[in-house]
């Protein structure tokens, strides 16, 4: 029986990327996963003959430091920008914004023009506030009530960069982290169409409408982790991204394992010394890291014998509920989208025609029903990787906002209201449908042990962020059971697919030299 220095219990990107700083550390390294595929939820797979599709997360990018660090273009990584989002509007009203500032200028000034003047100074006042939060995510949170020598560094650090910004700037960038969405576009623009494409990432992922407070927050954590308005995938799909990261943790000399059910962490007097598989298999190790959120992690994999009845309470009541749906259609040629350039349908297709849309969609959701008017993201990544479907074939790939987890929703009524909203800006895209896979909530929690079907392990909004996430107290990837740490999107700086958690985690584990950069 060979033990290892470190078992992680998962293979998102974040275990992928400390078991590749650890094994590069001469540490014997084992991952575990229990899905087929590595990568868990961001992964992607054949789901009709020929044709592939991502099964959980659509977009992302890695942070630079840690692609350079891992040197994984050499390990097949190529990524593939999207630089336009464009807002599905009727009667071939649609419009499209692009990542160069001033294009999207002159796009906004063709249908408000007041709005065009005060567009590149909304965004340089984002830009701000990213750059403070790429800043703090880079960082461990501190302890709140006894703070150590190096966490006050670290704060000072991070309230100079906020201070260098300026009196007014700082005001403002302070202000955005707790404002609803709506009431910062309110401030900003005045044509509802615009505001409506702006606040639909601000709920992405997220079980709360945009007059939601902390909404702009999660606008800010998608810019600050490269997943905002102009977002990126890899050739091959997202999985490309794990497969990269796992081929990197292998060259340094980690061994990765799928289809390999964990039934319960070893807890000996407090401290972690192994695990147990579903056919009874033990391996033992020094340290066990889960990838796994904290109520899947606290609830199946240790006892919550084993825990403070204050821990267990607190664990039970962090959010989840679980709202994104994901479909996938296999398609027989292109649909034709009206009033779009083929350059839109390289980017992100969004239906949110109005703040007040996107709010109605949610309380739908709210109420336990299925919104006839949803906040559809939808891509054609076949547009840009041909790799994804059968010759002159095409995949369309949708991200579904709202199907709660705590409804009892039908996978074949959510497709159908997809396909009856898309239906309304591209008529023929029905006859084009050859295959479809619809994955719900329920289906990531049973395949992936996403508690409540929520792929970035909890709501990120600010009661569940920096030192309060997981749960105060447990913000520095360890956990009250001794070698037991976490390192997945459950933890902070939250969900998405920068791998910073990843990186962080492993310089808890270990690896103080390491530096992240931003």
């Amino acid at each position: 029986m060979t033990a290892y220095d470190t078992i992680f219990l998962g293979s998102s990107p974040n275990a992928l990327i400390a078991a590749a700083y650890l094994a590069r550390a001469r540490q014997r390294v084992l991952v575990l996963e229990s899905s087929p595929q590595i990568g868990g939820a961001v992964s992607t797979a054949e789901f009709a003959d020929g044709f592939c599709g991502d099964i959980g997360l659509t977009s992302g990018r890695l942070d630079p430091s840690i692609v350079k660090d891992l040197q994984l273009d050499q390990h097949g990584l190529e990524m593939i920008e999207r630089k336009t989002i464009s807002s599905l509007l009727p009667d071939g009203h649609s419009f499209t914004l692009t990542s160069d500032c001033d294009q999207a200028v002159k796009a906004i000034g063709k249908f408000a023009s007041k709005d065009a003047a005060r567009y590149k100074q909304f965004v340089q006042l984002l830009d701000l506030a990213r750059d403070f939060l790429q800043t703090a995510y880079a960082m461990t949170p501190p302890h709140a009530h006894h703070p150590a020598a190096v966490d006050v560094r670290e704060l000072t650090a991070l309230v100079a960069r906020l201070r260098g910004y300026g009196r007014r700037e700082m005001t403002e960038v302070i202000r955005l982290l707790v404002m609803p969405i709506r009431d910062l576009l309110d401030e900003w623009f005045e044509n509802a169409h615009l505001k409506g494409l702006l606040a639909s990432p601000a709920v992405r992922g997220l079980t709360q409408g945009p007059f939601a407070g902390g909404t702009t927050f999660n606008l800010l954590h998608h810019l600050a982790i490269g997943d905002g308005y102009f977002r990126a995938t890899a050739r091959g799909g997202v999985g490309a991204i794990s497969r990269a990261l796992a081929d990197a943790a292998k060259s340094y000399g980690a061994e990765l394992r799928t289809n390999v059910g964990v039934a319960r962490v070893v807890v000996i007097d407090g401290i972690a010394t192994g695990v147990v598989l579903d056919d009874h298999e033990r391996i033992d190790s020094t340290k066990v890291v889960s990838d796994y959120d904290a109520r899947y992690t606290f609830r199946q994999l240790v006892a919550p014998s084993e825990l403070e009845p204050e821990f267990n309470r607190a664990v039970q009541h962090i959010r989840y509920n679980g709202s994104v749906a994901r479909i996938n259609l296999a398609l027989r040629e292109l649909p034709k989208f009206a009033g779009l350039h083929d350059d839109a349908l390289r980017g992100t297709l969004v239906t949110a025609a109005s703040v007040d849309n996107i709010e109605r969609a949610f309380d739908d959701a709210k109420n336990g029903g299925l919104s006839h008017n949803p906040v559809l993201e939808v891509t054609i990544p076949t547009l840009t990787d041909a790799t994804l479907a059968p010759a002159d074939k095409h995949v369309m790939s949708i991200w579904f906002q709202y199907a709660p987890y705590q409804s009892n929703l039908l996978s074949e009524s959510v497709l159908e209201v997809a396909l009856a909203t898309l239906s309304e800006f591209a008529p023929n895209l029905r006859s084009l449908v050859l295959h479809s896979q619809v994955v719900m909530p329920h289906d990531y929690e049973a395949q992936f042990h996403l508690t409540e079907g929520h792929l970035y392990g909890g709501d990120m909004t600010l009661s569940q962020a920096f030192f309060l996430r997981p749960i105060p107290g447990f913000a520095q990837y360890r956990t009250p059971v001794e070698h037991l740490y976490l390192c997945g999107s459950a933890t902070h700086p939250g969900g998405g697919i920068s791998g910073l958690a990843g990186a962080n985690a492993a310089k808890e584990l270990g690896l103080a030299s390491m530096a992240v950069s931003v």
